[in-house]
């Protein structure tokens, strides 16, 4: 499971996803659920934090990425 904790406006909210191939998957979508420039607070993944160097959604997103090469 994967869980992000993140900044929309003023405001925290947090969206599960099943996997982070879930996730990625989402974000390809014309609409995706969340946008590439939302802050992130914090994310784990199988209740294991992830460090991030860019904190935002494409950030993470490259991230997950570039560890699939």
């Amino acid at each position: 499971m994967l869980k992000i904790v993140y900044q929309n406006g003023t405001s925290h909210e947090t969206i599960d996803y099943k996997s982070a191939a879930d996730f990625m998957a989402n974000q390809r979508l014309e609409v995706p659920d969340l946008e590439d420039y939302y802050k992130i607070d914090s994310v784990t993944l199988d209740g294991k934090p992830i460090e991030l160097d860019d904190k935002t959604i494409i950030g993470l997103y490259k991230k997950f990425d570039n560890e699939g090469d």
